[in-house]
């Protein structure tokens, strides 16, 4: 015969309150003041009875699951760093999380399965880190009519009715220019931009947004943009950095790269080619995609598109939708952009 469950009705009784009391230990309950006494007499009751909160009849009082969905490439280094974040929020929150990943056939069938998590109560929310291209109008309708509390993580940044959370990439393109041309360093020539692009998808929001910044920031300064376009995993960076040179004698004009990937391919032109990065040409890294500022020697300067951060925000940005609000701090309807940050290292 199976041993009998104990209740927070046995709690309440072995503490000697009454089981309102207890729910307000259990749950923190607004506006309930316990004392500290009390508190601890619930708390001393619940360790020796061993009690466990019914999950499943929470759920049912409640109407929530206290779990989250995150949807992503769980082999991508940039999803694992996401989840960092959202962890740290939905522990302060009480919250779960449940991974889900693109199927084989295709990321329609992975999405539509959140929604039916959500309509069985398994999930009270959902968190996609998107492509900065992804924009997907049959994902966004379906989550408007089955009304699921929704952040994207770099999607939909051109659609104002979609919450998102977003890196302010024109920002830390400002911020890459000013640290390559601080006080101190070689004032003259301007650095020059390399736009790494993927063949499938040649231009986004983001790199618009970053191209822009460049060429705004060297205008306002009397100085002519150089931008480089090369093909990811290309091997034109050798023919890149001889371009750099502006006459014999003359230093190379320091080098902004808009992605960390690149930068193995970079680091050995310029070994072929006998330049000492940091010293002889100065490399930064306008997105710091593979960490590049720990892997790479000399270590790479980049700034950092914050996805620990936006992994925190985008649970808030959920907890706010939850709870009636719009999820919004400021700025357009729905989204929530967050500063890089430097990441100083010796390449500049």
């Amino acid at each position: 015969m199976s041993k009998k469950r104990v209740t927070s009705f046995d709690v309440a009784k072995r503490a000697g309150v009454s089981r309102s009391v207890v729910s307000a230990v259990l749950n923190d309950t607004p506006g309930i003041g316990v004392g500290a006494d009390t508190r601890e007499a619930v708390l001393e009751a619940i360790r020796e009875l061993n009690y466990h909160v019914d999950a499943g009849a929470r759920s049912m009082k409640t109407g929530r699951s206290m779990t989250l969905a995150a949807y992503g490439d769980t082999r991508h280094p940039l999803f694992t760093r996401l989840l960092e974040g959202m962890q740290r929020e939905c522990e302060l929150s009480g919250y779960h999380i449940l991974l889900c990943s693109p199927r084989p056939r295709g990321n329609a069938g992975g999405r539509a399965e959140l929604l039916e998590l959500y309509h069985q109560r398994k999930i009270d929310g959902i968190v996609t880190l998107d492509h900065t291209s992804y924009q997907g109008e049959e994902w966004a309708s379906s989550v408007s009519a089955a009304r699921v509390p929704y952040v994207s993580v770099e999607g939909y940044a051109e659609v104002p009715d979609v919450h998102s959370v977003l890196a302010d990439y024109s920002g830390s393109v400002e911020t890459a220019m000013n640290y390559l041309m601080r006080e101190g360093t070689v004032q003259q020539p301007g650095p020059v931009y390399a736009e790494v692009y993927h063949a499938l998808d040649p231009d986004n929001w983001a790199e618009r947004n970053r191209r822009e910044a460049y060429t705004n920031w060297c205008t306002s300064r009397g100085m002519e943009p150089v931008i480089i376009r090369l093909e990811e995993h290309g091997d034109a960076w050798a023919h890149c950095l001889q371009q750099l040179t502006v006459g014999s004698g003359q230093p190379h004009a320091p080098l902004l790269v808009n992605w960390s990937s690149a930068i193995p391919d970079l680091y050995r032109a310029a070994h072929k080619l006998g330049l000492r990065i940091g010293e002889d040409v100065r490399i930064m890294a306008a997105d710091n995609t593979i960490q590049g500022d720990r892997l790479s020697l000399p270590s790479l300067s980049c700034v950092e598109i914050p996805y620990v951060s936006m992994g925190e925000e985008a649970v808030r940005c959920l907890l706010a939708q939850m709870s009636g609000g719009n999820g919004n701090k400021a700025g357009q309807a729905g989204k929530i952009w967050l500063p890089a940050v430097l990441r100083a290292g010796e390449s500049a």
